[in-house]
């Protein structure tokens, strides 16, 4: 087992060298122990051995033991710094917690209790040194996974799963640089002529389009791919102006020849025409899935190019509104959940997307639309009923438009609706937890008001209402712009001001009173926050 080096500093050669002889006597603590009389010397100590226990005379001359603990922090902060005194003053203990230390012995405290005070800080450097072990064996596995995790986020990406994108790039791109947000991606979509064919040809098919892209086009692009649903997605991803379409469709067909002749697996693709942001790559998915559809490339070998086909207002018009539509339909799930959790704000924003895009359709009779505005109505109107809502919003707001659109004139007048009710359902909430608020805070302070002599830790306020105990900090905190230590302090100050004025009571039967089980300790923060001690507050005029 290592060692561990302790440091004893004291400007009494007496107290330092007794010190070093009975840690020296500590075989079980497997040690070893320098010790010196001098501050200039203590330094140079600390930066060569960089000891993992310090015990420290707060007085010493020149350099004090405090100005000493703050520089040897700031050398090795993971140092464990006892503090050693012979004044049995608030002050001193005071300024060494602000130091940071681990613990605070008097002198005459006696040997045991010096030898605790380091045995203990030897289990907390064993135990924080476990935990940095654990902490290394976790970014090991993380390192492994990063391969899975970059599958997932392409996954997700495809999916449309991902409404926080430009809040999470710098996160994706710890998982792979290709996640850059400057990079330019272009996707090819690739689907089988054959059904139910094995993984392994799958694979095949999946791991040659690779490489032959890779191979052939420059360095500057970097290739990668995921099976998805039932098709194979390609990413080229780069930073300079992209491959051109026409170089894409040359290589594919070289490579529809290969795959044919070798495994027999006929397979069509379809090329998007511009690149993509990783934002925009779902979006771009669906319009390549909807020209295989609509061409029926599944059941041929052959190669198109995204707008390649369109042609006509409608079909143009179609292409526009399709794409925001799909990609807005499975965050609907998103913003229910916003709701849910009471995370108004970005229920709001997303919201307000759903409605831009509602807005911008043309076509009066889009099902699209009809499943985005229905989809939505559905968690407005679950919402009001979980929540008992309904007599809480406006008269004027008729929530029957929430399953009858039929009656607004087109889709901005549908999504001007969809914008009012979510404020007005949200306005509701809002006002409904207030009044809870209100109520529990109530209830809160009259609890603390009739137990001031009694455990008010949070955990036992937590327990009398019934409140998580975190929660019930952040509430009151939140709500009445105090803490509930201070709050509770104040109430208990103020009940001892009352009965040092009005009763003949003990101080100390006063600090039980009021809830502190130590005189001196109360004595202490009574003087703190009035500015006088008790008796000097009761002999007051």
């Amino acid at each position: 087992m290592k060692s561990n080096n302790l440091l004893i500093v004291d400007d009494e050669p007496v107290i330092a060298g007794g010190l070093q002889m009975l840690f020296e006597e500590q075989q079980q603590l497997k040690l070893d122990v320098s010790a010196t009389c001098s501050s200039t010397e203590a330094i140079e100590l600390f930066e060569r051995l960089r000891p993992d226990v310090v015990l420290l005379d707060i007085q010493m001359p020149g350099i004090s033991g405090l100005e000493l603990a703050g520089r040897m922090k700031s050398f090795h902060p993971e140092v464990k710094i006892i503090f050693l005194t012979g004044y049995d003053q608030f002050d001193y203990a005071y300024k060494a917690i602000k130091q940071d230390a681990f613990d605070y012995v008097l002198k005459t405290e006696g040997d045991d209790k010096v030898i605790a005070a380091v045995t203990a800080a030897l289990d907390r450097l064993e135990y924080e040194q476990k935990l940095q072990m654990e902490y290394r064996q976790a970014q090991i596995q993380l390192s492994s996974m990063y391969p899975v995790f970059r599958q997932n986020l392409l996954v997700a990406l495809l999916g449309e799963q991902m409404p926080d994108l430009p809040e999470m790039a710098p996160s994706m791109a710890e998982i792979d640089e290709m996640f850059q947000p400057g990079r330019k991606v272009l996707l090819i979509l690739g689907r089988f002529g054959a059904d139910r064919l094995p993984l392994a040809t799958r694979g095949i098919v999946q791991l040659t389009v690779e490489q032959i892209l890779q191979t052939q086009l420059s360095e500057s692009y970097r290739i990668v791919s995921i099976p998805y649903l039932e098709d194979i997605i390609w990413f080229i991803v780069g930073q300079e102006q992209m491959v051109m379409p026409s170089v894409l469709v040359s290589l594919l067909e070289d490579t529809q020849s290969i795959l044919n002749n070798q495994a027999g697996c006929p397979v069509s693709f379809a090329v998007g025409s511009e690149e993509a942001t990783w934002l925009e790559v779902g979006r771009k998915y669906q319009t390549l899935r909807r020209i295989m559809v609509q061409f029926n490339l599944q059941r041929q070998e052959s190669i198109v190019v995204e707008g390649a086909f369109y042609q006509g207002k409608a079909a143009m018009e179609e292409e526009r509104e399709y794409p925001e539509l799909a990609r807005m339909l499975p965050r609907v799930g998103i913003l229910e959940a916003h709701l849910q959790n009471g995370h108004q704000e970005s229920f709001l924003k997303m919201m307000n997307e759903l409605c831009q895009v509602l807005s911008g359709i043309l076509s009066r009779h889009s099902l699209h639309a009809m499943e985005l505005y229905l989809s939505v109505c559905r968690v407005l109107l679950t919402y009001i009923n979980e929540n008992q809502l309904s007599g809480k919003l406006s008269p004027g707001l008729d929530l029957s438009l929430l399953y009858n659109p039929d009656s607004m004139t087109d889709w901005a007048e549908r999504a001007h609706f969809l914008s009012k009710t979510a404020a007005a359902l949200c306005d509701a909430a809002e006002m409904v937890r207030k009044d809870n608020t209100e109520s529990t805070i109530a209830r809160i302070k009259d609890y603390i008001n009739q137990h001031l002599s009694s455990d008010l830790s949070l955990t036992a306020l937590g327990k009398a209402t019934g409140f998580n105990p975190s929660y019930l900090s952040r509430m009151f905190k939140r709500d009445e712009g105090t803490g509930l230590h201070d709050y509770i302090t104040d109430c208990r100050i103020n009940l001892a001001k009352s009965l040092l004025m009005n009763t003949n009571m003990k101080i100390y039967e006063i600090a039980q009173k009021s809830g502190y089980d130590n005189s001196n300790y109360f004595i202490r923060t009574f003087k703190l926050l009035t500015g006088q001690t008790p008796q000097e507050y009761r002999n007051q005029d």
